[in-house]
């Protein structure tokens, strides 16, 4: 039964791609982009097999615990729907049964940000339990789709200011293998792309297109909350980049400047935020999950565990010690990391972009992006993601898996910096003569 419900909505996603506009970009046939979410099915799946096969703990193996702590909340709705209701909902669900309920879900508290974005996820399969019979790899191919559809979103995003690379931004999305496998998991991963894919879409909508109606309005807030309990610290990082995208945009700022001064006007909000409201002290949760980091992998004895300097939940100390994340990040795994197959693959990977970038800078054209707004917005999010991810993180295996939703913004910076569309034009020309 469960491979037939894999097909049907397969087949059900595919349709409604070669039907709506949405799914159509100038430059790219559709059935790329029907091709790429049954790549992208195959790579849930295979992250599926890899959380059985190889990390056989479902209590720690995030794309099942959310899954399985699911099925307790869906079970309600038959024999407590008011207190299901409450749950899903978090109206009134501080109820004595509520509570009782949600102690029995392994995964339901989160002390690592002021919004619990692992609720978000429980939620999600919780919905999906209504469409899927409870079958995990339906939940696979639902969350597919709305990573493709969001990933079609930057695409059209980034492919209006620079058209003539609208195929290899796709494909960047597409084939780059850890953005792929870890992009289409049932994790938190994949909702990232859909909620920050509308997020910059809608907005882009709003500020280029003036498109100021209800509609997309409510849709880009729509998808800002998402962002935010999905992955607050997404969340976060993306915030001063609107306003400076909007001031680059605008012409107001140029696009590096606005990047740095709405950056600059972020740090010192967080910074007196943290003194005003304690529940909201950045540096202290920043702290915080990064002894839940190490604790996890000196006691689980990963193999890929490194060592990270121990930073304090003190502003000026993360933000000393930030550059140091972000060079942990871009650098490792490197070639000589050694570990499992799926390590030794990352590090291959990492290795040649480390080598894309040493190309990237004998080939530069900063001339081509001085007055544009989007490859500034790449570089601003690949660098602050980076720095957070080093900082907290000690273990290479979810480095990799952390750092794919900045790698994809990354590979197409370098493309904007180096591929000048005047020269590619005038080759059509010639070509046409």
């Amino acid at each position: 039964m469960e491979i037939l419900l894999v097909i049907a909505y397969s087949s059900l996603f595919v349709f409604l791609i070669g039907k709506y506009n949405f799914f159509k970009i100038e430059g790219i046939p559709v059935q790329w982009i029907k091709v790429g979410l049954i790549l992208k099915i195959l790579a849930g799946t295979g992250v599926g097999f890899v959380y059985t096969y190889y990390y056989t703990d479902r209590l720690t193996a995030d794309t099942f615990k959310f899954f399985d702590d699911s099925r307790i909340l869906f079970n309600l709705i038959f024999t407590d729907p008011s207190t299901f209701f409450r749950l899903f909902t978090g109206i009134g669900s501080q109820t004595p049964e509520a509570i009782i309920v949600s102690n029995q879900m392994t995964n339901w508290y989160d002390t690592f940000s002021p919004f619990n974005d692992n609720r978000t996820m429980i939620r999600l399969n919780t919905m999906l339990r209504f469409l899927s019979s409870g079958y995990y790899y339906v939940h696979v191919v639902f969350i597919c789709f709305l990573s493709l559809a969001g990933m079609v979103a930057i695409t059209k995003v980034i492919s209006r200011e620079f058209p003539h690379l609208t195929k290899p931004i796709f494909l960047v999305f597409l084939l780059m293998p850890s953005v792929l496998f870890w992009g289409s998991g049932l994790l938190k991963d994949a909702l990232v792309f859909f909620s920050l894919g509308f997020t910059l879409y809608t907005f882009d909508k709003i500020i280029v297109d003036k498109k100021t109606n209800f509609e997309w309005v409510a849709l880009f807030t729509f998808s800002l909350f998402l962002l935010m309990i999905t992955k607050f610290h997404s969340f976060l990082l993306i915030l001063p980049a609107l306003p400076a995208w909007y001031l680059a945009a605008s012409g107001k700022l140029k696009g590096p400047k606005a990047f740095i001064v709405m950056g600059l006007i972020f740090l010192c909000l967080i910074y007196v935020i943290q003194l005003l409201i304690p529940e909201w002290d950045i540096p202290e949760l920043l702290a915080r999950k990064q002894a839940s980091f190490i604790d996890l992998g000196k006691n689980s004895g990963a193999a890929s565990y490194i060592d990270i300097p121990v930073i304090k939940p003190d502003f000026f100390h993360i933000l000393l010690m930030a550059p140091l994340g972000f060079i942990t990040s871009l650098t490792r795994p490197f070639i000589t990391d050694s570990g499992s197959a799926m390590m030794t693959l990352s590090a291959v990977e990492n290795t040649c972009i480390l080598l894309l970038i040493i190309w990237t800078l004998f080939k530069a054209k900063w001339q081509l992006i001085s007055n544009k707004a989007l490859p500034w917005l790449c570089l601003y999010f690949v660098v602050s993601s980076y720095m957070i991810i080093g900082l907290v993180t000690p273990i290479l295996g979810a480095i990799v898996r952390y750092k794919a939703q900045a790698l994809p913004f990354l590979i197409i910076f370098l493309l904007l910096l180096t591929f000048d569309r005047s020269k590619s034009s005038s080759g059509q020309m010639k070509n046409r003569q």
